[in-house]
């Protein structure tokens, strides 16, 4: 598989994936595995565990401004393992959630965990959080994974 496939494929398939929920379960409720999870439709106009709420335009240039950051430090990086696949994950997730805020002026999130209290959150955010854990155990495990390109 081509290099750049390799890296663009996780994330396209997030991003993909959460425009396809969110038009697909636009305004439904109910319970998809009865006492696991559900659809719920909810407006988050903050980020993260709500914080923020009704900062979209701070949340959208922030966010502008990690993805710049991010894209600058990796630039001279070889990433090989897990890495790759998480930080891909993560930018598709990003991305999803970057284009509710810039069409919608909030996030459309509607999955909700029915087994215990928790935030009602979409595909793009689930991609985000397995990406950073992915991220986060190459990093912790195998530390080769993320060497500076000579």
């Amino acid at each position: 598989m081509r290099k750049w496939l390799q890296w663009a494929l996780p994330g396209l398939i997030v991003l993909i994936l959460d425009r396809w929920v969110k038009a697909a379960a636009a305004g439904i409720t109910r319970a998809l595995i009865p006492g696991v999870i559900g659809l719920r439709p909810a407006k988050n106009t903050g980020m993260a565990l709500g914080l923020f709420q009704g900062g979209t335009a701070g949340i959208l240039l922030l966010s502008a401004g990690v993805l710049a950051l991010a894209f600058f430090l990796l630039r001279g990086m070889r990433l090989s393992g897990l890495a790759p696949l998480g930080l891909s994950m993560i930018l598709g997730g990003a991305i999803g959630n970057m284009i509710d805020r810039v069409t919608l002026g909030y996030v459309q999130d509607m999955l909700e965990l029915l087994f215990v209290r928790f935030y009602i959150f979409n595909v793009a955010d689930a991609g985000v959080v397995i990406g950073v854990i992915l991220c986060a155990v190459s990093l912790l495990f195998r530390p080769q994974d993320w060497s500076k390109k000579s």
